[in-house]
């Protein structure tokens, strides 16, 4: 039996006139915007934080066939890296990014793999063959030293097909002479409640053992949690919360077991994140951006940096650009013990 937690449903209470309820979302204007275009075709960021005082913001370009690196605190365009076809640091539409340590961890639906570059040279440390089918999403936790799980979601069959879909589990070790790569096991219910049916993104939080799969299959549209040994924990999160595609899906980690855990409702008019306590999978609150729709992938940092003391929310938006959301500002007005705060509402 699985439970159900988002709670839409609330007890009565006596609020302040300056409440406003989570279906009303609070509007949040972004720190600042990307320039682009939609024939960037903008699918998922990442960040790096590097030891000389480096701040990228990465982001996959699908149709490209590249990697776009802004500056993350300025959003102004430091360089691109990469062009199209088969070769190391060549792509076939990038979309999953993510970045460990001085490692980006890049998935290519088109070329079948994952590519693993060294930053900030961007030099080849390993890449996977032959296993991937049609891959999107990745999520990638530090194991032990120098040593990373990298899960990876693949949707085999034909767009929407009644097929479940698999994650892709990979054990990656760092040498000296590269990255090695092993495949650990390929995992995903095929019926039942955890059946994994259209999936793309995902994210993992160690502390908990818990990994978020967005489904994002019109009859489903919620994230199941698995465990990050591959087997359904029960819980869904989300059921009837995502009214059109859950998409990215990021940790904020306050402490090492508190914070929380952000999740999109992909739209092109209601383009609306849920925050979700990390502990307890409460549902906290919501906002939209004051600019930023239809949105792919996110990332998050909880590093102080430039203009974001507690760190920063990045979202794609339209395909074309990136928005900053200071999270500052995000825990201020769209968390929802906050907005029970009247000092915080006037």
């Amino acid at each position: 039996m699985y439970l159900r937690l988002s709670f839409i449903g609330l007890m009565l209470v006596c609020l302040p006139a300056c409440w406003q309820p989570a279906s009303e979302h609070v509007v949040i204007q972004e720190t600042f915007m990307t320039q682009g275009n939609k024939t960037d075709d903008i699918d998922s960021p990442a960040v790096w934080h590097g030891p000389q005082g480096q701040h990228w913001l990465i982001a996959t370009s699908k149709s490209a066939d590249k990697l776009f690196i802004y500056d993350a605190a300025t959003g102004d365009v430091i360089k691109t890296f990469g062009s199209s076809g088969t070769g190391p640091g060549h792509f076939k539409r990038p979309n999953g990014i993510a970045v460990v340590d001085d490692l980006a961890f890049i998935v290519e639906r088109d070329n079948k793999r994952m590519q693993i570059l060294h930053l900030p040279t961007m030099q080849l440390c390993g890449m996977t063959q032959g296993d991937l089918q049609h891959p999107y999403g990745i999520a990638v936790v530090q194991h032990a030293l120098r040593t990373y799980d990298v899960y990876i979601t693949d949707n085999p069959g034909p767009k929407n097909a009644e097929t479940a879909k698999k994650i892709y589990q990979y054990r990656v070790v760092r040498a000296a002479g590269g990255c090695s790569i092993n495949l650990v096991r390929i995992f995903g219910d095929e019926s039942g409640p955890g059946a994994l049916w259209k999936v793309e993104s995902i994210a993992a939080d160690p502390a908990y053992n818990r990994l978020f799969i967005a489904d994002e299959h019109a009859a489903h549209k919620d994230i199941k949690i698995y465990t990050l040994d591959g087997n359904f924990t029960g819980i869904i999160l989300g059921t009837d919360l995502f009214k059109t595609e859950p998409e990215g899906i990021a940790l904020y980690p306050s402490t090492d077991i508190d914070g929380y855990i952000v999740a999109t409702d992909q739209d092109r008019v209601n383009n609306i994140f849920w925050l979700f306590d990390r502990a307890t999978l409460a549902e906290k609150g919501s906002f939209t951006g004051a600019v930023v729709r239809n949105t792919d992938g996110i990332a998050l940092t909880h590093t102080s940096f430039g203009p974001f003391a507690e760190g920063a929310l990045y979202a794609v938006h339209d395909d074309g650009t990136v928005g900053a959301f200071d999270w500052a500002t995000i825990i201020k007005h769209a968390v929802m013990r906050d907005r029970l705060d009247k000092d915080r509402c006037d």
